[in-house]
């Protein structure tokens, strides 16, 4: 048994094929919106085009067909026709399945003031296997579209594809394994804030977790960036979103004074930028938890002086940071306190 009867389009079934073709190609803008809901005018446009020239190509296929060889049941573009439509309608078809999946089993998250699904471990590993059903399906189904009639001949092309992917799985199946270990965690979920490594302005937000790599937007470049799962998970990853009490992140304000600087004088500067930081709306500083200053190092050039407060707005953490040392070299400088330590000098040097 072939599957040539699903191409014998001569009378009236090439001319209502066409006509469907037609349809689908005036109506693709509110079809489309319907099928797919993302509110990224740049994707959906691409999809929107991709769309417009499959049946475009498939119009072209048909009038070949037709009009060229209107005699002709099995040629060559007939079967190309058929696999165009088996691709997009697996597609299609992954694309429906998963966001159902997402639906079901991801959570609801709050990502740039919009409510997202984001994917969870029992989204993606479902989402996995909906992918290898539907591509074997798929792929099965363009093996005999091409004319591979028995299972023998289909399971011979589908041993060479597999034999392909066992040779290449150490450059993919890392990455994949990587990504569903990272969602399990659930420390660097989407709309999260982590900084990566031990630099302080290394911090960015969690955009998306895909199949082989995780989007991560700089927040303070404003950039996004691009980095394998397997990479991400060999990382040390602190999620700033993730507060270990409920007061939030405890920051840290440091300067350094000379030891001719009082504790009192360093207290009262302190005081002041807190007091000031709790007055600006824009500074989100907690104003229910006091701020710790205390002293943190001494040596030969001077004294290290700290104020801890706590924030609940990682995403604005590195503007909070400014912001403050900003107050503090305003307020030294109204109270004439000296921020400058003195240089070591090697008296054994001098002359």
């Amino acid at each position: 048994m072939t599957w040539d009867w699903l191409f014998d389009l001569s009378g009236p079934g090439l001319w209502l094929l066409g006509g469907a073709i037609l349809l689908l190609l005036l109506f693709s803008r509110p079809l489309l919106s319907i099928i797919f809901s993302d509110r990224d005018e740049k994707r959906f446009q691409g999809r929107l085009n991709l769309f417009r020239l499959a049946c475009l190509l498939a119009l072209v296929i048909l009038v070949i067909r037709g009009v060229a060889h209107p005699g002709a049941q099995s040629l060559w573009f007939t079967r190309l026709l058929g696999v165009l439509l088996i691709v997009y309608v697996a597609y299609l078809t992954f694309y429906l399945v998963s966001r159902l999946i997402l639906r079901r089993f991801g959570r609801e998250r709050q990502r740039d003031e919009e409510t997202v699904y984001v994917e969870t471990y029992n989204s993606r590993l479902l989402t996995l296997l909906a992918a290898i059903l539907i591509g074997v399906v798929a792929l099965v189904a363009i093996i005999r579209v091409l004319g591979y009639s028995t299972w023998l001949e289909a399971g011979g092309v589908l041993g060479v594809l597999g034999v392909m992917l066992a040779l290449t799985q150490g450059a993919w199946v890392p990455d994949l394994v990587s990504g569903l270990v990272i969602l399990n965690s659930r420390l660097a979920e989407e709309g999260d804030v982590v900084q990566l490594g031990e630099n302080p302005e290394e911090i960015y937000m969690v955009f998306r977790t895909r199949l082989f790599f995780t989007e991560l937007l700089h927040l303070a470049n404003n950039h996004r960036v691009l980095i394998q799962n397997s990479r991400l998970r060999g990382m040390t990853v602190q999620s700033l979103s993730r507060f270990a009490s409920a007061r939030g992140l405890r920051e840290r304000l440091v300067i350094k004074v000379g030891y001719e600087v009082t504790g009192e004088q360093v207290n009262r500067l302190f005081e002041q930028v807190m007091e000031e930081a709790l007055a600006d709306p824009d500074i989100p500083v907690e104003e229910k938890y006091e701020a710790e200053i205390r002293p943190l190092n001494a040596g030969d050039y001077g004294v290290e002086w700290g104020c801890f407060y706590h924030t609940k707005e990682p995403r604005s953490l590195l503007r909070t940071r400014q912001q403050m040392l900003a107050l503090v070299l305003r307020i030294a400088r109204d109270q004439k306190l000296s921020l400058a330590t003195p240089l070591l000098v090697d008296e054994g040097r001098v002359g």
